[in-house]
């Protein structure tokens, strides 16, 4: 009869060694990969924090330069509404009044309210009143077409000579 092999105690020993290194070692790994993660989840929550900052920070001037342009309607709709009183279009003067009151009332709320606010109210809007929303935002875009096109177009008109200008001459 053959005898087996006795198990070497050394092997046993370096097994168990080897068994508790590798142990170990994924212990470590699983650790570092768990860091990892959290610096990756932390870097992105700032970088998101920083975006939506500078987001939010775009959204506010856009705020602020629509309720200038609001306020400049307002103001020119309002010079309109006088010039048509004084025209005796007393109608189409009261008309143009009443639209300057509420682009001036717009143009202070727009002004008092924080953009979460602005955002809510017109998300709200659009989702009952969508072709209104639209519609809306159809004319103000119009009406800042008009506005850059008219400030621009006195800007140039300031660039060219006065002799030009009298004698209705267009420079380019």
């Amino acid at each position: 009869m053959a005898s087996e092999p006795k198990p070497n105690p050394d092997f046993s020993q370096a097994q168990r060694e080897i068994a508790g290194r590798a142990d170990e070692a994924g212990r470590v790994a699983s650790d570092i990969l768990g860091s990892a993660k959290e610096d990756i989840s932390r870097k992105a929550k700032d970088v998101a924090a920083e975006g939506k900052e500078a987001l939010f920070d775009k959204a506010q001037l856009a705020q602020n330069t629509l309720t200038g342009a609001v306020a400049a309607l307002g103001g020119a709709v309002r010079a309109a509404s006088e010039h048509l009183a004084n025209s005796d279009q007393k109608a189409a003067a009261k008309f143009a009044l009443e639209a300057a009151g509420s682009l001036e009332r717009m143009s202070a709320s727009l002004n008092d309210k924080p953009f979460e606010e602005v955002l809510a109210e017109v998300r709200a809007f659009g989702g009952s009143n969508p072709a209104a929303l639209f519609g809306g935002a159809m004319l103000a875009g119009l009406a800042l077409g008009r506005l850059i096109k008219s400030s621009s177009a006195d800007a140039h008109a300031k660039d060219r000579p006065q002799s030009d200008v009298a004698a209705g001459r267009h420079t380019p």
